[in-house]
């Protein structure tokens, strides 16, 4: 990591540790008692047909998860975005996976772009601001898998503290989804590691 990256890196953390008071961290549970959560191997199946099981997270972008880590904060999912939307800008405070399967897609941070077939590591400690490009033949279709949590920023540079989201919270917002659109809610339990 160069000085510059370095320095914004540190300018960023500052920036946070002022801003984020300790209760603005997620207090939700996962609902299971510790005997009730599987630690053993699973598998689990995703369909990108089915309407019903997109979770919305922002305006034109929705998940299917695969699984919530409530030990470490981390989840893994299927990200579903329509050209032009985005996922505003958000720092990870652990490494993140991530295969592209469909679409277009980049960091507003970066000149790189993503498609079908493109794999990214992403370390923990930059903040950035993913979109499907406009130019993007379809929806954007890409698995990740995030090993903790991330905090979203209130502006792309210098941004404060907005929002704190991990496996819990997603755990939370995706069972609201299905109770509202009448899925079965107890099979998210399944998903809990």
């Amino acid at each position: 990591m160069g000085d510059s990256e370095r320095e914004v890196d540190v300018s960023i953390l500052a920036q946070l540790k002022k801003s984020m008071p300790i209760t603005a961290f997620s207090s939700f549970s996962d609902g299971l008692q510790p005997n009730q959560r599987s630690r053993e191997h699973f598998i689990t199946n995703t369909n990108l047909n089915d309407d019903d099981l997109w979770v919305p997270y922002a305006s034109g972008v929705w998940f299917q998860p695969c699984c919530f880590n409530v030990t470490s904060g981390g989840f893994t999912l299927v990200l579903k975005g329509l050209p032009g939307s985005m996922v505003g800008t958000h720092y990870h405070v652990a490494g993140v996976h991530g295969y592209t399967m469909r679409g277009r897609w980049r960091y507003l941070e970066h000149d790189w772009i993503a498609e079908p077939g493109t794999y990214i590591y992403e370390p923990a400690g930059e903040a950035h601001t993913l979109v499907i490009t406009e130019d993007s033949p379809e929806p954007m279709i890409a698995f990740f898998v995030v090993e903790g949590g991330l905090i979203y920023l209130d502006k792309p540079t210098n941004g404060t503290f907005a929002a704190y989201e991990d496996g819990l919270t997603l755990l939370e917002l995706t069972r609201k989804h299905y109770r509202d659109a009448g899925l079965d809610a107890l099979k998210l339990d399944l998903l809990v590691r």
